[in-house]
């Protein structure tokens, strides 16, 4: 789109990961590099919505952030430090991290608003519509088996 400055891919590194002094991810989950062979695309996943995100732990794309906190600490840095481990490393070196992921260094009052803000996203309504509820309830002949 002409004139527009942000670049609106939908996959990102936010420097979760950075394995040794090339910034490799686990073998098992390289991200959109596994799928195009471009080692510059290691790390990059899809960006989720931010819709009903307080309800939608644990985070990441593997699931390695238990709490909404916890992906607060690791933006607030600017990559999560992993010290020690087979993923020991420092995500915030990554050399394949977007460049808007950088240390926010934010005060307990922004910490506090930015939460707010998130929990705000919450959709109540959605989240109780029957609508959409589980349309393999458990009993039925998709849905998860019963130890009866």
């Amino acid at each position: 789109m002409p004139g527009v400055l942000l670049d609106e891919t939908s996959f990102h590194n936010t420097g979760l990961y950075n394995l040794g002094p090339d910034g490799a991810y686990p073998a098992v989950d390289t991200g959109l590099s596994r799928i195009t062979l471009d080692p510059a695309e290691m790390g990059r996943f899809r960006a989720p919505t931010l819709r009903n995100i307080a309800r939608t732990a644990p985070y990441f794309h593997d699931g390695s952030a238990a709490t909404l906190d916890d992906v607060l600490d690791h933006y607030d840095r600017g990559g999560r430090l992993i010290e020690t481990g087979p993923n020991a490393g420092d995500g915030a070196a990554s050399p394949f991290k977007d460049p808007f992921v950088h240390a926010i260094d934010m005060t307990a009052d922004e910490r506090a608003a930015l939460r707010a803000f998130l929990e705000a996203l919450t959709d109540e309504h959605f989240l109780t519509d029957a609508r959409f509820a589980n349309p393999w309830p458990p009993g039925s002949p998709s849905g998860p088996k019963s130890n009866e």
